[in-house]
């Protein structure tokens, strides 16, 4: 959902969007979780004994200081940690707002941020690309918080959506934050991943695999955009972003040129979602040696 202002288009008309949040709803015991335009990104507060941990910054410094004045309104308890779960925009562009509290990114977030690319976005949001803030700490596989009477685990279990993808997990109510790795809105029967030129097609299905060894039957996820869902729903995108990296492969192998790619390929979600897997998942290929087919000549 956040791929577009990602690739530094600018929006309809060329007006910076409005920036809200909507009102913090429990999903667990001491889980709140918020809604925040103009991307309809999930943000998360984890309440502990002795302090809060918050699951991502929306789109700008401006809408990241209210996040940090609802998370005061919500809890007396300490901000002691903010996680932004990846590069984009609507997850990572509000992080200058948490400059005193300890904010933690994939190591690769904070060279995303610092992108031309990040650039462009920031500047379609009427924000200046200057303001945009890295994380004070930087994240390779993983790392736990403490919370006093709660510990929640943040670990990146591969790349995806972004080379830079984190999951936030809480065991004790058997909850996770998954980012943009799997969406659920607008609907969980119409809902599709956005895949963007900071992709990686063939690795995401294995992360997602990574997702579900985290969950079970009772273990739900909340995703980047859209309501909860459950181990079945996530095992499903799973199956469906593996199809697309097969069928990426299937189209290079069978010598389909990358221009002609999103015409000719079948794929599983509409097809502005998945043009953007067309180029990372044809370069990857080409480096692994794979190669299409060559014409067969007629005989003489």
């Amino acid at each position: 959902m956040d791929q577009q202002p990602t690739a530094g288009q600018p929006r309809q008309g060329g007006a910076a969007p409005p920036f809200s949040l909507g009102p913090w709803r429990e999903v667990a015991e001491g889980v709140l979780v918020c809604v925040a335009e103009p991307d309809a990104v999930n943000l998360g507060l984890v309440l502990g004994r002795t302090g809060a941990l918050l699951v991502d910054t929306g789109s700008s410094p401006e809408q990241g200081a209210a996040v940090r004045a609802a998370v005061a309104a919500a809890t007396d308890l300490p901000l002691v940690g903010v996680v932004v779960t990846h590069a984009h925009p609507d997850h990572a562009f509000g992080l200058a707002a948490f400059g005193d509290v300890p904010t933690l990114g994939h190591e690769t977030l904070p060279a995303a941020l610092a992108s031309a690319v990040s650039a462009g976005a920031a500047r379609a949001l009427g924000v200046d690309p200057a303001a945009l803030a890295p994380p004070a700490r930087e994240i390779a596989v993983a790392v736990a918080v403490d919370l006093g009477d709660r510990r929640v685990e943040v670990a990146h279990l591969g790349p995806g959506h972004t080379e830079g993808d984190l999951v936030v997990v809480v065991p004790d109510a058997d909850l996770l934050f998954v980012g943009d790795l799997v969406e659920s809105a607008p609907t969980p029967e119409t809902a599709a991943p956005w895949w963007g030129p900071d992709s990686v097609p063939h690795a995401w299905g294995a992360t997602l695999d990574g997702v579900i060894g985290l969950m079970t039957a009772g273990t739900r996820a909340v995703p980047g955009h859209g309501d909860l869902v459950d181990r079945e729903f996530v095992f499903g995108t799973r199956g469906r972003v593996a199809a697309v990296s097969g069928e990426l492969t299937h189209l290079v192998e069978s010598g389909v040129a990358e221009a002609d790619a999103l015409a000719r390929g079948s794929w599983p979600y509409p097809a502005e979602h998945v043009a953007g897997a067309v180029a990372p998942g044809y370069a990857a290929l080409a480096g692994r040696g794979v190669k299409g087919t060559r014409p067969t000549l007629p005989l003489a």
